[in-house]
């Protein structure tokens, strides 16, 4: 295959993808972050601010309210409402800040295609970036204005960067030919530490895994690329606003919200609590071909990002641990069964385009017809199908409605009916709309509510919207 013929591919798949992804982001309403990601961007961009919210770096954040850069600054609180409800084009203007996103989605689907091109064939980094590209959590978080895209895509091509720079036997020379392995490592570094602040966790393990792997310590490349990611990083964000950053993480960190879990909801989370999620929210076929074709250095980068991430107290969706797919997709693509590979990869593709759009709340045939009883959360609710149940209420022309929603949507600015909140331990009638979150916090925070909940609406006929609420008419 030529080197033309192979990019002309590649760039078929990332266009198919990131038009596939496109076709959400109108489909649902914000989640429960994006408001916070799209006013801190907004505020980096126009201010040179960044302590909006310091739990993130800027770079995607900015990528995200670049289309709103010469807008009128907000001042009515909750700010992002402002900027979202612009000209009363909310979906609009909820698919101009998703666009941000699909650049690293691109970035991810090319680093793990260069990647596996260099680890396997020119076919296998083809096929390992069609697996990556048909993955739900992929396609999931590819398509919201969040950090975890980013995050996945910038540690992946930090990877395939530093790989590259290891493979090189000739010695450190100052010319063009010479640092460009090193400043390309630089630039992903940058790019990475900028993204996410988990990057600083999951890169220089998974580096030292592959240094060890390889039997190569370039130091002097590994030194400009250090220099040149540490000079990039600072011009973007300042060094004293970048530590405030890890320093609030690490607050986070310490007081971590509630986790779910099998049903089960509490503070701390568990240590099996990512494999879990890693277990349900993978498509099979492609546990099976990561499995069947397991390599070395893919398994322990792998096994690195999934240690690190079962330490965390943090528990709240397969999204923290998105960057282990792109070595598990170096792994499902080194099969060499062709019949097992072309049988997977067919059921991986079709399986995923039946998901569409709901790449989200997607769950295998392992977590059966309830996947609310085994994780919940950004695993399945994160607020996104408010827009679909103002779309059922008008339908059904619903007078008033008594709600218990995860969202922060402007529910009087979308059309939504007019509207109380659900009090607990009350008799409830008419129409009601709960959100399967609030319905396992509703659970897990007390015995008392948690039998008022049960004896309500256990038993009780609903309506699914979307794949996170539940709609019920007591009369």
């Amino acid at each position: 295959m030529t080197n033309r013929r192979w990019w002309a591919l590649l760039t078929l798949i990332v266009v198919f993808t990131l038009a596939r992804v496109a076709t959400t982001h109108r489909v649902f309403a914000q989640t429960l972050d994006e408001g916070a990601h799209l006013l801190a961007g907004y505020d980096a961009l126009t201010k040179r601010l960044f302590s909006t919210d310091r739990m993130h770096p800027p770079l995607p954040r900015m990528l995200f309210a670049l289309p709103f850069l010469n807008e009128p600054e907000p001042t009515v609180e909750p700010r992002f409402h402002e900027l979202l409800l612009r000209d009363d084009r909310y979906t609009q203007n909820l698919a101009r800040m998703r666009m941000g996103n699909l650049p690293f989605l691109a970035l991810g689907i090319v680093a793990v295609a260069l990647w596996g091109r260099r680890l396997l064939s020119p076919k296998g980094g083809l096929l390992a970036a069609v697996l990556y590209a048909s993955l739900p959590p992929v396609l999931a978080h590819g398509g919201l204005a969040t950090t975890d895209m980013a995050a996945a895509a910038t540690l992946a091509f930090a990877l395939y960067a530093l790989d590259v720079l290891l493979e090189r036997r000739t010695g450190f020379s100052p010319s063009w030919g010479g640092l460009k392995p090193a400043l390309r490592l630089g630039l992903a570094v940058a790019l990475g530490m900028l993204s996410k602040y988990s990057f600083l966790v999951f890169f220089p393990a998974c580096a030292v895994v592959l240094l060890a792997l390889r039997r190569r310590f370039p130091w002097k490349e590994l030194l400009v690329a250090a220099v040149v990611a540490g000079i990039l990083t600072a011009i973007v964000m300042p060094p004293p606003e970048y530590a405030a950053g890890l320093l609030e993480v690490r607050r986070k960190n310490a007081d971590p919200p509630m986790a779910f879990l099998f049903g089960e909801a509490r503070t701390g989370g568990w240590w099996y609590y990512f494999p879990v999620a890693l277990f349900f929210k993978t498509p099979i076929a492609f546990l099976l071909l990561a499995l069947a074709g397991v390599r070395r250095d893919a398994a322990a980068i792998a096994a690195v990002i999934l240690g690190i991430a079962m330490t965390s107290d943090i528990n709240i969706g397969v999204r923290h641990i998105l960057p282990i797919y792109a070595p598990l997709a170096l792994m499902a693509a080194s099969i060499r069964v062709r019949w097992l590979t072309i049988a997977m990869t067919a059921w991986l593709v079709v399986g995923s385009a039946l998901a569409h759009p709901d790449y989200l709340p997607w769950f295998n045939a392992f977590a059966g017809k309830e996947p609310q009883r085994v994780l919940n959360d950004s695993n399945l609710d994160w607020g996104q199908d408010i827009l679909r149940l103002v779309r059922v209420a008008r339908d059904e022309r619903i007078p008033s409605i008594s709600i218990s929603l995860t969202s922060f949507a402007p529910l009087e600015r979308i059309g939504f009916p007019p509207y109380r909140e659900l009090q607990a331990l009350q008799p409830v009638q008419g129409w009601v709309a709960v959100s399967e979150l609030n319905l396992a916090l509703g659970r897990g925070v007390s015995p008392e509510l948690r039998q008022w909940v049960d004896a309500t609406f256990a038993d009780r006929p609903y309506r699914r919207v979307g794949k996170s609420i539940r709609l019920y008419r007591f009369d």
